[in-house]
């Protein structure tokens, strides 16, 4: 029996505009995903409660990269199990550790040595799955782990390196804030922007140009411990997100309400725009006003660490 574990990623900045080619900056969080397998006389998936469907499909990609990649003609039968703590269709990047999770899982039950290149290359062909034109930087947080700076140059070149530095003391603790499941799936949002730089790219461009600057901005509040620094990129980047269409009423609503609070929140994901937008990313100089506010309008929050460690094998 072999575990391995991975964790789910917030987006601190720079998602969509990742996907042309603007850096993203991402951080691997402590709810994770465990996959566990072990020899079956027939193939079975385990603790799946919803889109069995969707994971039989990822699987099938998964193998027959593997094949590809090894030369394998067969691959005996398996049993599979998922344990997560991850909500689906929140913007934590479950598609991701889903994807890494299998391809680590299956690589050593197969006994085939691995590095994390390795899969990162198959876990890509099941992200494309999911989102069509993923830029990759969701996975490549999951396998890291920590602080991620990550740029989508071309489909071929992908380059991401952790943060050479740990968080400044001065900051605090962010956390989730639910705004709803989105009805749209990332694809679909991804899609979203994509006809909007279509249609106008002028705009568009000049949006993802911004969030980089921010994204870069953001570093810097990270390391030197500068809140008020740190705040401002969250509302200018959340604005942008928003100019890009990929943010709903009710996740705008309570994003307006936290900035009055004096804090600043984000959509860290794909976003959706029908009914919710997935998790938002809160901040706030006093942690103890988001839990109160939380609380009070009954909204589910999650108090998370971020730059937590990478996909592991877990040890029985």
């Amino acid at each position: 029996m072999i575990t391995v574990s991975v964790p789910s990623k917030v987006h601190l900045l720079g998602e969509h505009s990742v996907v042309y080619g603007k850096p993203a900056l991402l951080a691997a969080i402590n709810k994770r995903l465990s996959v566990t397998i072990n020899y079956s006389k027939n193939k079975q998936i385990l603790g799946v409660q919803s889109y069995e469907k969707e994971i039989k499909q990822l699987l099938k990609i998964l193998e027959k990269e593997i094949k590809k990649l090894t030369k394998l003609k067969k691959i005996e039968p398996y049993s599979i199990k998922i344990n997560s703590q991850v909500p689906v269709g929140s913007g934590l990047g479950s598609s991701s550790a889903l994807s890494a999770g299998f391809t680590a899982a299956l690589l050593a039950f197969l006994k085939i040595p691995w590095d994390k290149k390795t899969i990162f290359d198959i876990a890509y062909e099941g992200e494309k799955f999911f989102h069509g034109n993923p830029s990759g930087g969701d996975l490549a947080t999951a396998i890291e782990g920590g602080f991620l700076w990550f740029r989508k140059d071309f489909e071929f070149f992908k380059t991401f390196s952790s943060l050479p530095f740990k968080l400044h003391k001065n900051i605090n603790q962010f956390i989730l804030i639910n705004s709803g499941k989105p009805e749209e799936s990332t694809k679909e949002m991804i899609e979203k922007v994509a006809k909007l730089k279509k249609k106008f790219p002028k705009k568009a461009q000049e949006l993802f140009n911004f969030q980089e600057e921010l994204t870069k901005q953001m570093v810097i509040a990270l390391k030197d411990g500068d809140e008020d620094a740190l705040i401002d990129c969250i509302k200018l980047g959340e604005q942008n997100l928003e100019k890009l269409g990929v943010v709903g009423k009710k996740a705008q609503v309570l994003i307006r309400e936290i900035e009055e609070l004096g804090g600043a929140a984000k959509i860290t994901g794909g976003g959706g725009i029908k009914l919710g937008s997935g998790m938002l990313l809160a901040y706030h100089k006093d942690i103890k006003k988001l839990l109160n506010y939380a609380k009070q309008n009954s909204l589910e929050l999650l108090t998370i660490r971020t730059g937590e460690e990478g996909l592991r094998e877990e040890n029985e």
